[in-house]
This record gives structure tokens, sequence and C-alpha cells, in this order.
């Protein structure tokens, strides 16, 4: 009875556990922010080629990597918050090709691990 009485109590910490691992809006933030990246490399830095499918693996990719939970992915406005990190990135005054290669140099190799 005692080992019947831990597993449905491990169980029960497990399940709060893991609805408390949802993605936090920092998270969700973080993932706007990559995809804004991405989205630069293709529209301003010449990296039109980059497949829309290596980039969402390269995403989640990155999540998993952070051990986020992206049940509630969808719960976010990720398209809003991704335009958001766009306009942020592209106000910032540095050099196009400095920018370019700062975010290329940075970001890229993630597509090589998510393959």
């Amino acid at each position: 009875m005692k080992k019947l009485t831990l597993s449905v109590f491990l169980l029960t910490l497990l399940g709060f556990s893991t609805a408390s691992q949802a993605l936090t809006e920092p998270e969700a933030e973080d993932l706007a922010d990559l995809t804004a990246v991405f989205v630069y490399l293709k529209n301003n830095c010449g990296y039109e080629q980059l497949p829309n499918a290596q980039i969402k693996r390269a995403i989640v990719f990155f999540a998993q990597q952070n051990r986020w939970d992206l049940s509630n992915y969808n719960d976010f406005n990720m398209q809003a918050m991704g335009e958001d990190s766009y306009e942020d990135l592209s106000g910032i005054a540095v050099a196009k090709p400095l920018k370019c290669q700062s975010l290329a140099r940075e970001s890229l190799s993630l597509l090589t691990y998510s393959n």
C-alpha cells in the first residue's frame, strides 16, 4: 500500500511540475526574437534560400535544448511578438553588413544542429 501511495504522490507531483513548466512569456519572447533573426537574415541579408521548415526545426531545437514546454505555444500571439522583434531588430543602428554578419554568426549554427 505504501508503494501505491508513493507512486500516486509522485505522479501527482509530476503532473504539477509539468503544468508549471509551460512556456512563459519571456521564453515566448525569446522564441519570437529568434524567429525575427531568421526572418531578418532572409529578408535583409541575402539568406533567402533558407527553408522555412529548417528554420522551424531550429527554433523547436532551441526550445528543446532549453527544456521549454511548447504545449501552450499557441496561447501567445507569436506573430505580433515576432513582428515587434523584427521591428526592434531592424531599428538597431548598426551598419547592415555588420548586423547581418553578427546575426548569421550567432544563429545559423542552430540550423546545423537541428537537422
